[in-house]
């Protein structure tokens, strides 16, 4: 028990010092991944030492940035940040026995996607509890936040580059709660994979890994992000921003899926390696091709595109290079 106890503790310490480090270091680069990796270490320990050591890292996070910043502080990451990455190494240990087989049933990574999306869904409309859930206040606020920043780096504004400050500040307003809700998912998620494959090469990972080239999600997230949408187009004022937070959130899920499907779809080209890299570089360069790879995985969830795809030849069907 100790040994558990005491490996959780470091564990939440190693997570509230990534997340103050990052802080320390700017939103932007080293400090922005530093925050985004913060919760891994409770993933980790979770994963490789069970829930009990998880929940011990979870809390331990909290107390610790509570201490050191605010109760408040500790207490929105603790709810926001370590209890959901807890929770959803939790969900990738569940499993039952068959009954028939005797073989052990784990919790599909398709529902924990559904998971994942909805709190960063709830995590991302929570940011206007500071301003009373008003968007006017919200918008005063990060017109504010940004006066102060050009104000302090005495630097010229953007209408030197032809945008007026009152533009690019009504972009951030509008862009910032989707683009968070889009970011935590794919962080979480690649979080979730790179705590997985740890805990997998130290020998302690309970699950065996899937196949993520087979990853799909319930068809309840297509229908989702095809109504949130709608909705989109349908409502106003913070009404119409929760409906954008939705579309992003269920859309990065649908995004992975998407990835995943191109993936199984390249196994036995030749052009795998140029087309999985080509992708992943123009990913970072032109965002907007994510576009495509949402249609794909809605497609996917929807008619199974996979079924309808080449068996191809026998033999290894994973080829080891490329981005895998």
């Amino acid at each position: 028990m100790n040994h558990f106890l005491i490996i959780g503790i470091v564990a939440g310490l190693c997570t509230a010092l990534l997340n103050l480090s990052g802080y320390a270091g700017g939103v932007f680069g080293i400090g922005f991944i530093l925050v985004m990796i913060s919760p891994l270490p409770v993933m980790i320990a979770s994963l490789g030492w069970g829930s009990f050591t998880g929940l011990i890292a979870a809390l331990t996070s909290g107390v610790v940035l509570a201490l050191m910043i605010s109760p408040l502080a500790g207490f929105l990451f603790l709810l926001l940040t370590s209890i959901p990455a807890w929770w959803f190494t939790h969900l990738l240990g569940l499993n039952r026995v068959d009954e028939t087989t005797g073989e052990a049933e784990w919790f599909p990574l398709g529902r924990l996607l559904l998971w994942i999306a909805g709190l960063a869904a709830i995590a991302s409309m929570a940011m206007f509890i500071p301003f009373g859930f008003s968007l006017e206040t919200y918008n005063d606020s990060i017109a504010a936040l940004m006066n102060q920043v050009y104000s302090a780096q005495q630097s010229s504004t953007p209408a030197a580059a032809g945008v007026s400050l009152d533009d690019l500040i009504a972009i951030i307003s509008r862009l910032a709660p989707t683009v968070s809700a889009l970011m935590l998912v794919i962080s979480t998620s690649a979080n979730l994979y790179l705590a997985a494959k740890i805990v997998e090469k130290s020998g302690r990972l309970a699950r065996p890994w899937p196949n993520l080239h087979e990853l799909t999600t319930p068809v309840s997230a297509a229908y989702i992000f095809m109504a949130s949408l709608a909705a989109i187009f349908l409502l106003s004022g913070l009404a119409g921003v929760f409906a954008q937070i939705v579309a992003s959130s269920f859309g990065g899920t649908l995004l992975l899926v998407g990835l995943s499907v191109l993936h199984y779809l390249t196994r036995f080209s030749k052009t795998r390696t140029a087309v999985l890299w080509g992708t992943y570089s123009m990913l970072l360069i032109f965002q907007w091709i994510g576009l495509f790879l949402v249609i794909l995985g809605t497609s996917e969830v929807l008619i199974n595109i996979r079924s309808r795809a080449p068996k191809g030849p026998k033999g290894p069907s994973e080829p080891q290079d490329g981005p895998n």
